[in-house]
């Protein structure tokens, strides 16, 4: 039997003039999804592109971006298979990354960690989560890592 989508608009806090300094790339090849995060994630105030595959995400200058949001079963190149290249480049090693997908087995798990994932969510999810996760991962992650970030992520 397959697992239902159970996905809802979530947004919270409007608070658009304190996360606007964070940039995310959303990265799936399921396109509404890709819109529904965008459209939340935006509602919180970042700024938020999408990418509908990991070839079209790697085109982009992901040194711009503060945390990507992986699939990991896409086309030809799958999110593991991203982010193992992303965190074995020098210049984007450092940018935290929350796979979203619906690999949801232990083993699955932690493949993503050995990776270099900063967190590891199962669809179908919870926006209010996400959102909740996305803060949890920019706070831990923040190069200002001071009462700054602290305050514009509560």
């Amino acid at each position: 039997m397959a697992k239902q989508k159970s996905i809802t608009f979530a947004a919270t806090n409007y608070n658009k003039s304190t996360m606007n300094d964070y940039r995310i790339l959303v990265v799936d090849d399921e396109e509404d999804l890709c819109e529904i995060l965008k459209f939340n994630l935006e509602m919180e105030g970042y700024t938020v592109d999408t990418a509908y595959s990991a070839e079209e995400a790697l085109k982009l200058d992901i040194t711009q971006y503060n945390l990507l949001l992986l699939d990991v079963m896409m086309g030809e190149i799958s999110g593991f298979k991203m982010a193992n290249m992303l965190k074995k480049n020098k210049a984007t090693a450092s940018i935290p990354i929350i796979f979203i997908t619906a690999k949801d087995t232990e083993n699955d798990t932690v493949t993503g960690f050995n990776l270099g994932a900063d967190d590891y969510i199962s669809k179908p999810f919870s926006l209010r989560e996400v959102i909740a996760r996305v803060k949890a991962v920019l706070r831990r992650t923040s190069p200002t890592q001071g009462k700054e970030a602290q305050e514009q992520l509560q």
